[in-house]
């Protein structure tokens, strides 16, 4: 299996759901390819980051594919070394602009720049 290949597997073996007969082949393969590895991680720190966002806010409801689009923006980005040391700027920084795109999700109006109306004002 090449880089390619296991690339593609990235989100099968972030949900668990490899097929037995290329999860063997995809355990052989992790251990040669740091990229690789270091790709796996972030996808599971993302798709952590969102259940636990979710966990806590039961009315929020993300888009489909928000999950890849976010990995394809930290891909564009950055190289993803900053992502996995916990305690970088890079991290904190990006941790804020997906709080702040949930926010919205959650309160549109206030992504928007807007203010919700207030009860019994004019």
């Amino acid at each position: 299996m090449n880089c390619e290949e296991l690339a593609q597997l990235i989100p099968d073996l972030v949900d668990g759901t490899v097929p037995a007969s290329l999860l063997a082949e995809a355990e052989a393969t992790l251990p040669q390819c740091p990229d690789c590895q270091r790709e796996l991680a972030i996808a599971r720190q993302v798709r952590a980051i969102l259940l636990e966002l979710q966990a806590g806010h039961v009315d929020l409801h993300l888009p489909a594919g928000f999950e890849a689009r976010v990995l394809a923006q930290v891909k564009a980005q950055h190289s993803g070394l900053e992502l996995l040391d916990l305690s970088s700027k890079t991290f904190a920084l990006w941790l804020v602009e997906l709080t702040n795109l949930i926010g919205g999700l959650l309160h549109p109006a206030s992504a928007l720049g807007g203010s919700q109306p207030q009860p019994g004002r004019a």
